[in-house]
């Protein structure tokens, strides 16, 4: 066997590890800082057996991040407010946007509200909203870069313990 002959079981191998480090930079630049964002629900006063649901949004960066969403009202789409105060929940009934800025590392939750055609929807509707978000000081990607919010009504009445049984008797 000459030199020659074993060229193949070394470019292979070689070709499958450039791709995997071509696509391990490429997750590292694009998403490994990605903000995550899901909902919860937590008691309204601790202690309290009432819940409310809340979006969890942790910046996963140790760069400042500004996130923005619409405000509004409009059916099938959670309005997002930024605390329980008046004040910032009538402004998530006003067509608008609005941002926040959250700290690298940090974490952050927003009480959401249901959109105004809830009663009606069938348990299997998915109510939704999109979340814009960039850094602040951007390096490389200046553009802002979004994450889709979205939960079933069913889902959402599990979280909040609302759900009736649906066992026949």
């Amino acid at each position: 066997m000459s030199a020659a002959d074993f060229v193949p079981y070394f470019t292979i191998p070689g070709s499958i590890i450039g791709v995997v480090t071509g696509a391990f930079v490429i997750w590292e630049r694009f998403f490994r800082y990605q903000p995550t964002a899901f909902i919860i629900a937590t008691p309204l006063i601790p202690g309290g057996a009432q819940k409310g649901c809340y979006l969890r949004v942790v910046n996963r960066s140790e760069r400042p991040i500004l996130l923005s969403w619409p405000t509004g009202i409009a059916d099938d789409v959670l309005r997002i407010a930024t605390d329980h105060s008046t004040r910032s929940i009538v402004k998530s009934l006003l067509h608008g946007e609005k941002a926040v800025v959250l700290d690298g590392g940090q974490e952050a939750t927003f009480p959401v509200l249901t959109p105004p055609n809830w009663r009606s929807l069938d348990p299997d509707q998915t109510i939704e909203t999109t979340v814009r978000w960039r850094f602040v000081q951007p390096v490389i990607w200046k553009r802002d870069r979004s994450f889709l919010v979205r939960i079933s009504k069913r889902s959402y009445l599990h979280l909040l313990d609302e759900v009736e049984d649906d066992a026949e008797e």
